[in-house]
């Protein structure tokens, strides 16, 4: 005859560990209630934040795009007054996007083809910090060394344009960019400098009379010193 199976008394339930596991969270959350619902509830509220800074961003983007190419057509059609209008816009509303930074990037070129300097350094400046476009971070370091070198301000100068350097696309435009660093090195007094960018340039440009002319030139700066 099968025996009987006994049956499990509620004591014994309670010493199953896992049981007992089961119990201590469930009275956990009983006891717990409230401060759980509290970060629940704010788990909750920044997913929602996250989402709607994402959506916000991507909607920011899109109108910051548009406005950029109203004023490309703008300056296309030589309508400067409107296009620095929609570009300053651009630069003031949406700055934290490229789209924004392109936009104070062209800003700043209006202002340098009118002299004004001044206006167009921070833009400039800006666009060196942040931008994503290798050709123009080139243009714009070389920009922000110009305007520092008419400022007497050579160290910083010398800072730019070697970032400048650094975004050169093909190794001509970074050829002639390294020669205005010799000639900045001249001013600064770092001959040695100035004379290993040549030296190195003269044995990769031998063939280029472009080059081979630059650095001629500044070869006769250094025989002035």
């Amino acid at each position: 005859m099968l025996k009987p199976k006994r049956k499990i008394t509620r004591d014994e339930i309670k010493k199953d560990p896992f049981v007992e596991s089961v119990f201590e969270v469930r009275s956990y959350i009983k006891d717990n209630s409230k401060f759980i619902s509290r970060i629940v509830g704010g788990m909750a509220l920044i997913i929602l934040l996250v989402i709607f800074y994402g959506q916000s961003s991507k909607n920011n983007f899109r109108e910051a795009e548009f406005l950029l190419t109203q004023s490309s057509l703008y300056l296309d059609n030589g309508d400067i007054q409107n296009a620095k209008i929609l570009l300053q816009e651009l630069s003031d509303e949406y700055g934290g996007t490229e789209p924004g930074r392109l936009g104070g990037y062209h800003l700043a070129q209006i202002y340098l083809k009118s002299n004004n300097d001044e206006s167009a350094l921070p833009l400039l400046l800006d666009y060196s910090k942040k931008g994503k476009n290798p050709i123009l971070l080139s243009s714009a370091n070389d920009a922000v060394s110009s305007i520092y070198l008419q400022k007497n301000d050579i160290k910083s100068a010398i800072k730019y344009q070697l970032e400048s350097v650094k975004n050169s696309k093909t190794e001509k435009d970074a050829a002639f960019s390294s020669l205005k660093l010799a000639e900045l090195y001249i001013k600064d007094g770092s001959i040695k400098n100035s004379l290993d960018i040549m030296n190195e340039l003269k044995n990769q440009f031998t063939n280029d009379p472009e080059v081979m002319r630059k650095i001629d030139f500044i070869s006769g700066l250094l025989m002035d010193k």
